[in-house]
């Protein structure tokens, strides 16, 4: 007898589910979160931190952690912490330096008009209970937890332990990790979803290299099988080996191969929420959330993923490189050069590789440096890293690139990098900003000519040269886009 199928079967990965699809899977399906989901906890405000954890605790009996999650999670817990409060220190830096320069100009104008020193101590007052006001609506740090403060003074970290109490998964044996190592590495290679946009990590030192994603789908893959029912990830991770969307870029669901895969092994559906979503549906579980809490996720969630590198970062970098002998440097310095770029040969050639040798781990001493330096409070934390691996295709990388901004940094600062290294002492921003505004002076034709740099005040050379600096960025770009158009 002929049997016959219907419309959907063997096509599920095409359905869209709608709001009720979703609400019924989270009601009685698995609700596992992802490595980003619990490292955001640490930057969102107190009360959306405590929504969050509201549901999730709803859903406790069904929660779950893959252990890859886990470790990721400890892997990065420090650099994360280390990096709150970084937009507010800089903002604030920048209200200091701004407040300063202002009374010194309030001071030269009345020295020059013979103010009454009662008036003019009065303007000073105003213009520092100005920039205080402004300083002080920049609100607190997400969590007040810093990274070298004892685990057990976290707060965050203690509710998470009694949440994932007995919903952590099992780790995978040796043999089952390398397995699990070796297909990640193929699905990369391969562009098969999930973790072919981690290619860079191919040639990282981490022990899964790029296949993080991939462990902890199979973990996702074996805890539904054996669960049998419908799960639902929470993840802040919006690339497109995980999604699936629309021409004009919006997330619609899974990957279809994900669905497919995930009901092949369970005869079940998969849905992905970003945590903004999670609190979204939340009534569906019997949990209220504030409508401000949504709006704080996706606030963090659309924040600057980088913060920019500036010239005194960059420098201190290449000067601990060059002290150090790590060629590293000079492939830095002639990749800013090359428009922020340098071909994998050319690395070879710097570094007197022979072809046979790999160059997994070329950017393990960039990267460690960056850290050890942003531990000491010398960087910033949330720069992009300064030494990146590309892929084109396949396993190897193709080329080596630094971030944009530091093309143009070097660019304007060839000499001065050049010249700072381990012969010579790093100058302080004081004792080199005469030799600064006489550069910018030399460079530029701003109408500057009758300047002398040594009659100035401090804030005024300050101020002439990062002008001055800041007009030879945009032609120095200009120029290199005129050149880029050219090609």
């Amino acid at each position: 007898m002929e049997t016959r199928g219907d419309l959907f079967k063997g096509f599920e990965a095409f359905i869209v589910p709608g709001p009720s699809d979703t609400s019924a899977a989270l009601q009685t399906g698995i609700l596992a979160v992802d490595t980003n989901v619990l490292l955001n906890l640490y930057r969102y405000n107190e009360s959306t931190r405590a929504d969050f954890l509201s549901v999730l605790r709803a859903v406790r009996e069904r929660l779950f952690v893959p252990h890859q999650v886990v470790r990721e999670f400890w892997r990065n817990r420090q650099s994360v912490i280390g990096g709150l409060g970084a937009s507010k220190k800089d903002a604030q830096s920048a209200l200091a330096k701004n407040c300063t320069s202002t009374k010194d100009a309030i001071k030269r104008w009345a020295k020059s008009v013979a103010l009454p020193e009662d008036q003019l101590n009065q303007l000073l007052e105003r213009t520092d209970a100005f920039f205080e006001s402004i300083s002080g609506d920049l609100g607190d740090e997400p969590a007040r937890v810093s990274a070298h403060l004892p685990t057990s003074e976290d707060r965050l970290l203690a509710e998470l332990a009694t949440l994932l109490d007995g919903a952590v998964g099992d780790e995978l044996s040796s043999d089952a990790w390398d397995a699990a190592v070796a297909e990640g590495e193929r699905r990369v290679k391969g562009l098969e979803p999930p973790g072919y946009m981690d290619a860079a990590k191919l040639e990282s030192d981490l022990p899964e290299r790029a296949s993080g994603d991939y462990i902890v789908w199979l973990q996702l893959l074996t805890k539904g099988e054996s669960a049998g029912k419908d799960l639902v990830l929470v993840t802040a991770d919006t690339k497109e080996d995980w999604w699936d969307r629309t021409e004009r870029g919006q997330l619609i669901g899974p990957r279809r191969e994900l669905i497919d895969e995930y009901h092949r092994r369970t005869g079940c559906r998969i849905y992905l929420l970003e945590p903004s979503d999670l609190l979204e549906h939340s009534a569906s579980i019997g949990v209220g959330t504030r409508a401000e809490s949504v709006q704080e996720i996706q606030r963090v969630r659309d924040e600057p993923e980088w913060t920019p590198w500036d010239f005194d970062t960059v420098n201190v970098v290449l000067t601990h490189l060059d002290q150090n002998k790590y060629t590293q440097a000079e492939v830095i310095r002639e990749a800013a050069a090359n428009g922020g770029v340098i071909s994998r040969r050319r690395v070879y050639e710097l570094d007197g590789r022979a072809e046979d040798q790999t160059l997994r781990g070329f950017t393990r001493p960039v990267t460690r440096l960056t850290t050890e330096l942003q531990t000491a409070g010398l960087i910033p934390y949330g720069v992009e890293p300064l030494l990146d691996a590309k892929y084109d295709a396949g396993a190897k990388s193709s080329h080596f690139a630094i971030p944009a901004e530091v093309v143009t940094l070097l660019a304007v600062n060839t000499d001065k990098a050049t010249r700072l290294g381990p012969k010579e002492p790093r100058k302080s921003p004081i004792s080199d900003i005469e030799a600064r505004v006489e550069k910018a002076l030399a460079e530029s034709n701003f109408g500057y000519e009758a300047i002398d740099p040594k009659n100035l005040l401090d804030t005024d050379k300050f101020r002439i040269a990062e002008s001055l600096e800041q007009e030879l960025l945009k032609m120095r770009e200009a120029r290199r886009q005129a050149r880029l158009r050219q090609l």
